[in-house]
């Protein structure tokens, strides 16, 4: 389980915080309990107008990674420490609001009060369980902050589901969640390494069977932007083949770039994958299975393209707070 730690980086763009009166602006520290990873901020919100991460961490806990619809006691123990070590540092520093948000894997989670009941208990913290509509729009309104579109599908692929939102003339008019995650799926339908082809077979059925009618149907000039773990890969990787040094941030992926992604994955066991170009370790077993659902969907879909979005759950937790 890896931990990353970053200082100073700017949103919203904004440059300068401090030029404004000290009175105008507040520290938010916000903990996202996600099915594949935990992730810990710092933010300093000035209201209308926008907010700076100070300090970030994320580490990898896989809440959604045992048996379906049940959180591992590892897992619990190992959010539990992370997110209290993460408070007791920052309260010092910082003495922040607190904001601490659970997505899909403890919302579906049978013993999630086991974890929730001990945030509470033991680190004095009380997670919001976000809906799965909540979850979809709060990813498009990340998606609508930081792109230039106004009509399309936001697809928001994540270790426990899979959200797709509608959006027309900038509006959010529907929006749907799935339990098709990137970490979920691998648990649940691959069992050998490589998988099979039956078990590949078999999780093409599933996503048809959730996604197939309630897909979004895309009209001239719509767009689909992919966000999640899932996609940010596939387009680092893509970008690795071709020796691109560009951002990820608003890359176009054709249907067939993620076809080749999924072919060059297909017959590679979890060790080989480690070698590809453009690849996290810690992603190399459930990114098969996060391409599979990305293509899928495109397929049921007839969506020729995916524009990248590098924001997501938190991003829009974030404008939330800072505008309301």
């Amino acid at each position: 389980m890896g931990r990353v730690s970053t200082r100073s980086e700017v949103a919203i763009d904004l440059q300068e915080p401090l030029s404004y009166a000290p009175s105008m602006s507040e520290f938010l520290a916000l903990v996202e309990l996600g099915s594949n990873a935990v992730r810990c901020l710092v933010v300093s919100i000035i209201p209308g107008v926008g907010f700076q991460v100070l300090r970030e961490e994320r580490e990898q806990t896989r809440l959604s990674g045992g048996s379906p619809g049940v959180l591992p006691p590892a897992a619990v123990r190992e959010t539990v420490r992370l997110v209290q070590r993460f408070l007791r540092e920052v309260r010092r520093e910082y003495q922040p609001r607190i904001l601490a948000v659970a997505t899909s894997a403890v919302r579906d989670a049978s013993n999630r009060r086991a974890l929730l009941e001990k945030l509470r208990r033991e680190v004095g913290v009380t997670v919001q369980v976000l809906s799965g509509e909540e979850e979809a729009r709060l990813g498009a309104q990340a998606a609508l902050s930081s792109l230039p579109f106004r009509d399309g599908v936001v697809a928001d692929l994540g270790g426990g589901s899979l959200q797709l939102t509608k959006i027309r003339a900038g509006i959010i008019t529907s929006a749907s969640s799935f339990p098709l995650g990137a970490v979920r799926t691998t648990a649940r339908f691959f069992k050998n390494d490589p998988p099979t082809e039956q078990e590949i077979q078999t999780l093409r059925q599933e996503i048809q069977r959730y996604c197939e009618r309630d897909l979004p149907s895309l009209f001239k000039g719509e767009e689909v932007i992919g966000l999640g773990g899932t996609v940010r890969t596939l387009a680092r990787m893509h970008l690795a083949a071709f020796d691109k040094q560009r951002s990820r941030q608003g890359l176009c992926l054709r249907r067939s770039d993620v076809s080749v992604l999924r072919e060059r994955m297909e017959k590679l066991s979890v060790r080989d994958r480690m070698r590809l170009r453009g690849l996290k370790e810690e992603r190399a077993d459930i990114i098969f299975a996060g391409t599979v659902v990305i293509e899928e969907i495109m397929r049921l879909g007839d969506y020729r393209t995916l524009t990248v979005c590098t924001g997501g759950v938190r991003q829009g937790l974030l404008l939330r707070e800072a505008f309301g």
